[in-house]
């Protein structure tokens, strides 16, 4: 018998050969180990499902008259045990009415004995091919629920973080407010308990090496604190005028964000933006409509920075 299959990899396939033709069992045999395939026969029909209840195989081949059992009988046994096993029914008695009866029964491919080994070899290839695919996509399936599992732990995560980062707004919201109504070492004080309240939460999530993906992000949250207590938040014109959430736009508008990014960022509308930015106008006091609003408040915070 000559091996016709191409060069694949058989580790760890197993093939069963069930006929009661002990002659043939034999030569398939010795030719399927020489593929490398671990290859095992039997001649007793009563004895496959005992023994398909230990192990199951990548491909059957099957002969279907024999005594004791009809190998039709054993098919659905066989799926029933190992539904992933490819079956390749062996005959000497094919015809029209067994092959629809074969493909009923879901068998991979049906071959007519005295067996040619050409399709033979074409057959059990595309079988084993077939089972290996499946086998990949049953472990792409699995990864894929365990990334899928991994998604919703950290949406948890960020859930919590999102909760966090509410309760640190509600904080720094408040403190804004406390900046409009107190005089100068008051909003000093303020800005030093700010940076005290949400640095160290921010610096803590830098330091989770879960949230390695959100490292940007809290670095761009970082300069925004930064700009919010060292910059705009420390000019008592500028905080004492301005409501908190006009401060945040403010502290963005200075940081060149443009209104649909600020509106993107805010979670608001763009009409909504650009009324917060009327406002910010009229209340620092700009009238000239030429002077741009970004470059008056860089100006005022280069300001303050050649004063200190």
């Amino acid at each position: 018998m000559q091996d016709n299959l191409d060069t694949m990899d058989y580790k760890d396939s197993r093939l069963l050969i069930v006929d009661d033709d002990r002659n043939l069992c034999d030569a398939l045999q010795e030719t399927f180990l020489g593929w490398g395939i671990e290859t095992k026969t039997m001649t007793r029909p009563n004895a496959v499902i005992r023994h398909m209840k230990k192990t199951c195989y990548n491909i059957v081949l099957l002969d279907i008259v024999m005594p004791d059992k009809s190998g039709f009988d054993l098919i659905p046994e066989i799926h029933e045990l190992c539904p992933d096993t490819k079956i390749i029914i062996m005959t000497g008695y094919a015809d029209k009415e067994k092959a629809v009866t074969a493909i009923r029964l879901g068998v991979f491919d049906f071959l007519e004995k005295p067996i040619n080994m050409t399709v033979l070899s074409h057959a059990v290839k595309r079988a084993m091919h077939t089972h290996m695919m499946e086998e990949e996509l049953k472990r792409t399936v699995r990864e894929l629920e365990h990334s899928q599992g991994e998604c919703l732990a950290y949406g948890h995560r960020l859930e919590d973080i999102n909760e966090q980062l509410l309760e640190t707004n509600k904080a720094l919201s408040v403190l804004a407010e406390n900046l409009e109504r107190t005089r100068e070492e008051s909003e000093k004080r303020i800005v030093l308990k700010v940076r005290s309240l949400i640095v160290p939460i921010v610096e803590k999530l830098q330091g989770d090496r879960t949230l390695s993906r959100y490292q940007a992000d809290l670095s761009t949250l970082m300069d925004h604190i930064e700009d919010l207590t060292s910059g705009l938040g420390r000019d008592t014109r500028i905080a004492g005028n301005l409501s908190s959430t006009e401060l945040r736009i403010a502290s963005m508008i200075m940081n060149e964000l443009t209104s649909q990014e600020i509106a993107n960022q805010l979670h608001i509308s763009l009409s909504t933006v650009k009324t917060h930015r009327r406002n910010i106008r009229r209340k620092l006091n700009i009238q000239y409509s030429g002077q741009g609003l970004r470059s008056f408040l860089q100006a005022n915070l280069r300001k303050r920075r050649a004063a200190h």
